[in-house]
């Protein structure tokens, strides 16, 4: 009798850690709010009016799939390379009293981004009307074609292409435009 209830007791708490173990693993392999789902994250974004709004984000569909190659604020131009200083989890800005905006996520670390010919060069306007951008919870990226040209201070910049020894010879360029800093 003690034996059988043992190997009863045995039984189910195996049934039990293999319930367990199947919930967390489809927990960690589904997608979920927090960590964005097949169209993009969950991310909270200013309006300018009032608190941040939840927002899922989707991208553009000229937008890579892939993590971009090198990305983060515009250091410098030199013909056909972009410097770029690289930021840990996005692009974010600080003023400080006297108005001086600055990056305050930027790693220090500075990546040359080649830009040729055959690189598809995108402009981000999303943020530009974000009204318009916004429908049903989700925040569409919107891009057009843009020019290196256009890219200064301040700009926040993506790249995917091939790596060709300390250079990214990019294919895809995704920009934002400076930020307008009311002073």
């Amino acid at each position: 009798m003690k034996r059988i209830f043992l190997i009863a007791a045995a039984v189910l708490a195996l049934v039990l850690l293999l319930a367990g173990g199947a919930y967390m693993a489809g927990r960690l392999l589904s997608p979920d709010r927090e960590t964005g789902d097949a169209d993009g994250p969950t991310i909270k974004i200013g309006t300018g009016k009032g608190p941040l709004v939840e927002a899922q984000w989707v991208p553009a569909e000229e937008c890579p799939a892939a993590d971009p190659d090198v990305a983060g604020v515009f250091a410098r131009r030199q013909d056909n390379s972009l410097f770029i200083d690289e930021t840990k989890d996005g692009f974010r800005l600080a003023q400080d009293d006297s108005g001086s905006v600055s990056v305050i996520n930027a790693t220090g670390q500075i990546h040359e981004v080649v830009v040729t010919g055959e690189t598809e060069v995108y402009v981000d306007t999303t943020n530009e009307n974000i009204n318009e951008a916004m429908s049903d919870g989700k925040l569409y990226q919107k891009v057009s074609a843009g020019s290196i040209e256009e890219i200064a201070e301040l700009s926040y910049v993506r790249a995917w292409g091939e790596r060709r020894g300390d250079r990214l010879i990019a294919s895809v360029l995704i920009y934002m435009r400076p930020p307008v800093v009311n002073r």
